[in-house]
């Protein structure tokens, strides 16, 4: 038991240099804030990956230790490890997950994908969990090290659990490489550990290989998402009504919280110049209906909720605000005309955002396109008018917002992500050298 403590200890101390280290390595970032946009201006872009053709698997993966700490994460590992179980018929699944990891047979050692944690307070307040997590993951892997360690997103963890694992010699793949490009790029000296990071965006491949890390880009896992287009509950418009905006508050309780009343202001002057404009809030995490249904009752404005449904209500809207993050780019996949919102409440998370990142655009799509594609909202007290104006001027030019979905389809979402990343965790695996 002293290992696994010593580990955690070595992570505990880890962490608190790093909070410490935090405002010096920012305010590093924001002096070289130019030399980094120039430099992710000239990154390469990976060509979209073939479809692969399914091969039997030259050995049996008998156990595989997983990490994902959210909703989306846990959306992606979901579909992968499905597959992989497939590949391998006797596979165990166990690590850090949330009920559908369950469903699917994982032994879920902590619900991290449950909590719904983001930002420092989210975090410090579970912070005895996310301890016991690492504890109990640094035993597992020094008493019982599997095949190899599935970590995916969620990297403020998971840099933690990728270190421990390579101390213990157990192969690591890292699903969707954290965007270290953007907001961090001091954190690659961890991640560049991994023995492979899959990248799903077509620039991160150039951008991890030159900073000495082993990466290869897949396609985004969104293009099977967008395919299979399956909800718990699809949605149908009711008789009548329409044309519809969609309200995408985002999958966290924080980001709900700071976007769903300014979205809903919005609509509300939005709908005083169209008057036949009617309103939908999808949202497939049914547990935070409790939140979002009083913020809808105290609206002036009449939303229909579609509970159990995301993908569906998209084909028959018209124009969305959307929080960013992964469900801006499934917008902008769709051709729905949108603009991307995203309020904090903290007015140094705001400054941050607007001077520190070392990227010209937040949203995804508008990264893979190279231009301002989906206006972008970001900051501290956002006005509703200007959410109103903006979508106003994207919903009058829906042709433009086609056009750019043809192009992301072509540049960035190639057809059998997940079976890519299953080959290449099977393929790393049998390249680990023993140690």
């Amino acid at each position: 038991m002293l290992a696994p403590a010593f580990d955690v200890l070595r992570e505990f101390l880890y962490a608190l240099v790093d909070l410490l280290l935090a405002l010096p390595r920012h305010f590093w970032a924001f002096t070289q804030r130019t030399r980094r946009l120039a430099e992710f201006e000239q990154l390469q872009s990976a060509p979209i990956p073939p479809t692969p053709s399914t091969t039997p698997p030259a050995f049996a993966l008998r156990h595989l230790v997983v990490s994902c700490g959210d909703a989306s994460g846990q959306a992606h590992a979901l579909r992968l490890c499905r597959l992989l179980q497939q590949r391998h018929p006797n596979l165990r699944l166990s690590g850090f997950g949330g009920c559908q990891l369950e469903d699917l047979g994982m032994e879920v050692w902590r619900p991290l994908a449950d909590l719904n944690v983001m930002g420092f307070r989210d975090v410090a307040a579970q912070l005895p969990l996310f301890f016991s997590a690492v504890f109990l993951f640094a035993k597992e892997m020094r008493q019982h090290p599997p095949d190899a360690v599935l970590l995916v997103d969620y990297p403020g963890l998971n840099r933690h659990l990728l270190r421990i694992a390579k101390r213990c010699h157990v192969p690591v793949v890292d699903f969707i490489a954290p965007q270290l490009w953007a907001w961090a790029p001091w954190r690659i000296r961890d991640f560049r550990r991994a023995d492979l990071l899959l990248t799903i965006l077509p620039f991160e491949e150039n951008w991890y290989c030159q900073h000495g890390a082993q990466a290869k880009y897949i396609g985004h896992p969104l293009a099977e998402q967008i395919a299979a287009a399956e909800d718990p509950c699809p949605w149908q418009p009711p008789d009548q009504q329409g044309p519809w905006v969609a309200l995408l508050p985002g999958s966290r309780k924080r980001e709900i919280k700071e976007n769903l009343p300014l979205m809903l202001a919005a609509a509300s002057l939005l709908q005083q110049q169209k008057p036949e404009l009617r309103f939908v809030l999808p949202h497939l995490r049914q547990e935070l209906w409790p939140l979002l249904q009083p913020i809808l009752q105290e609206s002036t404005v009449e939303v229909t909720p579609a509970v159990g449904a995301f993908h569906s209500v998209l084909s028959h809207c018209i124009g969305a605000w959307v929080v960013s993050g992964t469900a801006s780019l499934e917008v902008a996949a769709r051709g729905v005309p949108a603009v991307v919102v995203y309020q904090m409440s903290s007015r140094l998370g705001s400054w941050l955002a607007s001077h520190a990142l070392s990227v010209p655009h937040v949203a995804g799509a508008n990264l893979i396109l190279g231009r301002r594609q989906m206006p972008e909202l970001l900051g501290h007290h956002l006005q509703p008018q200007a959410l109103c104006t903006a979508l106003l001027q994207q919903m009058q030019d829906a042709a433009q917002a086609r056009s750019a979905a043809e192009e992301l389809h072509t540049h960035a979402f190639a057809p059998g992500t997940t079976l890519r990343a299953a080959l290449a965790i099977e393929s790393t695996i049998i390249s680990e050298p023993s140690p």
